[in-house]
């Protein structure tokens, strides 16, 4: 089946949208009655551009006292997060409930927890450790605030999760097993999850206040001024001619825009919108369209250089620059899409789908003339990074290039809507990222504090007997269920604190141990049955949620065996001499490359079933460590690839089986 796209099909060269109708703001000038959404979206406006404003103010002048700072931004981070998603509703334009006056007493409890710590905030800080009656009853209601956000935010996962590990601290001696441990006093567990910067106040809040919002605010920014849309105009433009070209270009633009924005999930509600119908006009299967879009946007939250604000919290654990963890992901991330990539070609080649027209198609050099200019701020951040300048400075630098840039054209420049659409924006989208960290280091504290972390540790090394593989194999499974359901931020933290140590443990490379841990928790949005990312891209596509699914976790199954590759081959987080890295980085690239060949049963033609267990072993071969196993898998992939490509010299160009064209 030959499929060409019309002209309908194929991405507009316009400018982007600056999704202005999209903002509170926005909607406040439409609006000319006095209705609760009114004062529900004013209340949403003011108070999320104060939140980025109140950020930029401190990344430039200075912060304030560390803890001070970092109760405001929790603080403000609650109170925006009860107005977007009030009790008893889905949405802060729906009408009124019942529920009103809980949401009002959450907001003015929250407000009146910051004015007691701000009231003497150094007679605050001294009473760590003697806390009173009153600093209790306070910290017990930050505590509950914390819990409910988190459960607006992103459901009841983490609130139970941090419930039960409040509890074990409070009652161990009432647990069996692992969770058996010394019960601690209340007045303790307060004060360390509230006053200390242990629990609600640390790494990961410390992180989300002073680098993170700004990267965020950044990328707000960058969307704004239509470089979402660039993105596809460039990816379809490059892509768009090869046989598969609209679900290449998808994993392209998708890749893109999740590594700026973070979020695989609603990477995959904004751009598998556009992405996933294409794809169907052009004849994959609904499913596998699905598929495509959940692997893309998946990837590109372990994509330098946000990472879903997680390579910030990653350098502070490892003690090392921002930039090394950059370095460290940057080949990782270029295998796994070059897997995708491979496995979508081979797919479209054996569907017998053809190439889009040249007129179809955007000009991808046409895009970057006429709005090229909005990718430079992205090349000053990457370069004020690289050349040894701090994040906030690097972030403050991207953020003024892109309002200054985009007054060079009138598709990008920023009007005053747009602006202060764009700091409301950057709010909105840091409710996900600082409110489920706030969760995860009330869960942290508490496994830290009541040594949980330790035996849990400890556990693993012994169920694994001290063998490597089969304590990355149970790291594996933990990591992929703790990953289930909750933000990347937040998955990554309990997995640093859960798993890494015990990796470590065991002579695993630091680095490697927490990029190890952090891609098997992103790949459970890929993973049923809590695939979440799956599961959104299936809405979508109009296909069986489950079936979605497994398409994807067999669209990324180089992501299952990549992991590893990090572990025994050090060279492919940027460990060891530069030869080592390029021979690492190589063999890996042919083997998941021939992986994809493998499971789709396509090189240069159809591939029976000889030659496909061939490029298999061939593929497993590339990816171990020592060298007489990359030239055996070398041999026996050049091999098969040399069976095919005479072959098809021979018989001329293959034609794909009908009788598997459009199979799942």
């Amino acid at each position: 089946m030959a499929v060409v796209a019309t002209e309908k099909e194929v991405p507009s060269r316009a400018a982007a949208p600056l999704q202005a109708d999209q903002s509170c703001v926005a909607f406040l000038i439409g609006e000319r009655r006095v209705t609760n959404a009114a004062i529900a979206a004013t209340l949403i406006a003011v108070i999320g551009v104060t939140f980025s404003v109140f950020h930029l103010y401190a990344a430039y002048f200075g912060q304030a006292q560390s803890y001070l700072h970092r109760t405001m931004h929790v603080t403000l981070m609650i109170v925006i997060c009860i107005l977007l998603r009030p009790a008893g509703r889905k949405s802060w334009k729906e009408p009124v409930n019942r529920w009103l006056a809980y949401d009002i007493l959450c907001i003015a409890l929250t407000i009146a927890v910051q004015v007691y710590i701000c009231w003497d905030v150094f007679a605050f800080i001294e009473r760590r450790g003697l806390a009173d009656p009153a600093d209790m009853a306070v910290g017990v209601v930050m505590i509950f605030l914390v819990m409910d956000a988190t459960r607006r935010a992103i459901g009841w996962i983490m609130v139970l999760l941090g419930a039960f590990f409040i509890l074990q601290s409070a009652y161990g001696e009432y647990f069996f097993g692992i969770f058996y441990g010394p019960s601690i006093d209340w007045s303790l567990i307060i004060n360390d999850l509230f006053m200390e910067e242990e629990g609600i106040y640390t790494i990961p809040i410390s992180i989300s206040a002073s680098f993170v919002v700004l990267f965020i605010i950044f990328g707000a920014f960058i969307m704004r001024t239509g470089v979402g849309e660039l993105f596809k105009d460039i990816a379809y433009g490059l892509m768009g001619r090869q046989v598969g070209g609209p679900a290449k270009a998808a994993v392209m633009s998708s890749a893109f825009m999740a590594s700026i924005s973070g979020s695989a999930v609603s990477n995959v509600a904004t751009t598998g919108t556009f992405t996933i119908p294409l794809m169907k006009r052009m004849g994959y299967p609904p499913a596998f369209a699905g598929a495509v879009e959940a692997c893309a946007s998946t990837g590109g939250v372990f994509t330098p250089p946000v990472m879903g604000a997680v390579a910030f919290i990653m350098a502070e654990f490892l003690g090392v620059p921002y930039w090394d963890v950059v370095k460290a992901a940057a080949i990782p991330a270029l295998i796994y899409f070059t897997a995708v990539l491979a496995m979508v070609h081979f797919r479209s080649h054996r569907m017998g789908l053809a190439a889009q027209a040249d007129a179809d198609l955007p000009s991808a050099w046409g895009a970057i003339r006429e709005r090229g200019h909005m990718l430079l701020p992205v090349v000053a951040l990457v370069g004020a990074l690289v050349v040894g300048y701090s994040p906030i400075f690097a972030a403050l630098l991207g953020i003024v290039c892109v309002f200054g840039l985009s007054w060079f054209r009138a598709e990008t420049r920023m009007t005053p809507l747009t602006f202060l659409g764009a700091l409301e924006d950057a709010a909105r989208m840091m409710v996900s990222v600082a409110v489920p960290s706030a969760a995860a280091g009330l869960i942290v504290g508490a496994l830290y504090f009541s040594g949980l972390a330790v035996r849990f540790s400890t556990s693993i090394i012994d169920l694994s007997q001290g063998s490597t593989i089969l304590a990355l194999a149970l790291a594996m499974v933990i990591c992929i269920i703790l990953g289930m359901g909750i933000t990347v931020t937040a998955l990554y933290i309990l997995v640093a604190a859960l798993v890494v140590p015990a990796l470590t443990k065991l002579g695993v490379e630091p680095m490697a141990a927490h990029l190890f841990a952090f891609h098997f928790g992103v790949h459970s949005y890929i993973t049923p049955p809590v695939a979440l990312s799956a599961f959104a891209a299936a809405a979508i596509a109009g296909s069986d949620p489950m079936k979605t699914g497994f398409q994807a976790a067999r669209l990324a199954l180089a992501a299952y065996i990549l992991p590893y590759m990090f572990v025994y081959s050090p060279g492919l987080v940027a460990v060891g001499a530069w030869h080592e890295i390029l021979i690492a980085a190589a063999t890996a690239i042919i083997g998941v490359v021939a992986l994809a060949a493998a499971v789709e049963g396509w090189l240069f033609g159809p591939a029976p079933a000889w030659q496909r267990i061939a490029l298999a072993a061939g593929a497993l071969l590339l990816v171990m460590p020592p060298l007489w196993s990359h030239a055996a898998g070398f041999a026996i992939v050049a091999a098969v690839a040399g069976i095919q490509w005479l072959g098809r010299a021979r018989e001329g160009p293959v034609r794909a089986d009908p009788a598997r064209e459009g199979t799942e």
